[in-house]
């Protein structure tokens, strides 16, 4: 078969159903504590996979969820020469199954051996989803754990053990309804921005982020707008399924939250989860998007606008063709943040 390779990611296969932990606070998983490295081996088949070289081509693609994708392909990418994906058919986590197919697809496009894989996904029924979506959101939708009031809980708990730094960015990220590593890379370019001013995008850098000039023409918080202007950053804001446009945020509020600082702007998604971790508390950061959403809904603004704010657009003729916002749609959502900042997010640290 060729060249034999070894090579070691570390990757916790557990936290793909982080979201889904059902465990009481203070008392993780047993399995979540242990250390997980993936040893696997991987081929050199005629389509050739070398992991060095497809890792450049993860990164010439900008993905941004390389680890995970290097670790799934090497475990499963023998599907791809055997045709027998009973192996994924059989995965019980609908998150992991998604997860395998998203690396087995990108391989199959590294390998050219695309056509294949579509062959082995139509004869097992490999699908995107699993039909009971519905079901699902209904369930989510009256379960007593995600009230508005018990999600809030959650922050004011990871505000009052964490860090500072990184209670002001779970702050942050409930004022804004980005994803958490979202939420992350918005904290950096804030901080950059407030040390240096302005950004420059470099047609040179293959980097994510945007070069710094001195004379830069792009930034990144627009003050006549009084919201982030995440847009300009499509390398890091504008992925394939996930976006994120604009969000709402007044100067004063930025202040407030405290996330301008040079330790704030180190912070990363998988530092906070880690903190989390020793201080024996789930990391549920995905649920100040939930109160984002929420909050906005519950004090009036209209569903479409609320969509807009989390990077989704309607796909509906009404949105796309007629629509028009209110001339005081930014200062609705700004008054609503603004309570939910005072009555809800300040003065709850230690």
């Amino acid at each position: 078969m060729g060249l034999l390779i070894r090579k070691n990611y570390d990757y916790d296969y557990n936290d793909d159903n982080n979201n889904n932990n059902k465990k009481e606070e203070g008392n993780p998983s047993p399995t979540r504590l242990l250390p997980a490295v993936l040893t696997t081996t991987t081929t050199r088949t005629a389509g050739g996979i070398l992991p060095g070289d497809f890792e450049d081509y993860l990164k010439s693609q900008n993905r941004r969820n390389i680890r995970q994708i290097l670790c799934y392909a090497q475990r499963y990418s023998n599907v791809l020469e055997t045709r027998d994906a009973s192996v994924i058919a059989n995965l019980q986590s609908g998150t992991i199954r998604r997860h395998v197919m998203e690396a087995l697809t990108t391989l199959s496009k590294y390998q050219g051996c695309y056509d294949r894989w579509q062959e082995i996904r139509k004869r097992y029924s490999l699908r995107w989803t699993n039909g009971d979506e519905s079901l699902l959101a209904m369930q989510r939708f009256f379960d007593d754990k995600l009230t508005l009031d018990s999600m809030l809980d959650w922050v004011r708990q990871a505000i009052r053990v964490l860090p500072s730094a990184m209670g002001a960015v779970i702050k942050f990220a409930t004022l804004v309804g980005l994803r958490p590593t979202e939420a992350c890379e918005s904290v950096r370019l804030l901080n950059i921005f407030h040390n240096c001013g302005r950004y420059e995008k470099s047609s040179s850098s293959s980097s994510p982020s945007s070069r710094i000039q001195e004379d830069g023409k792009i930034q990144y918080y627009n003050y006549d707008r009084q919201c982030l202007e995440h847009f300009r950053f499509p390398e890091i804001f504008l992925r394939q399924t996930k976006k994120a446009y604009i969000s709402f945020i007044t100067k004063e509020q930025l202040s407030a939250i405290g996330i301008l600082g040079p330790r704030s702007g180190g912070i990363t998604w998988n530092s906070i989860r880690l903190a989390c971790r020793r201080r024996g508390i789930n990391m549920n950061m995905h649920l100040c998007r939930k109160i984002f959403a929420s909050h906005l809904r519950q004090s009036g603004i209209e569903p479409e606008i609320v969509d807009l704010l989390q990077g989704r657009v309607s796909q509906s003729v009404l949105v796309r063709n007629y629509l028009v916002p209110s001339k005081d749609l930014k200062d609705k959502v700004l008054t609503s943040l603004t309570k939910l900042l005072k009555q809800e997010l300040t003065d709850n640290r230690r």
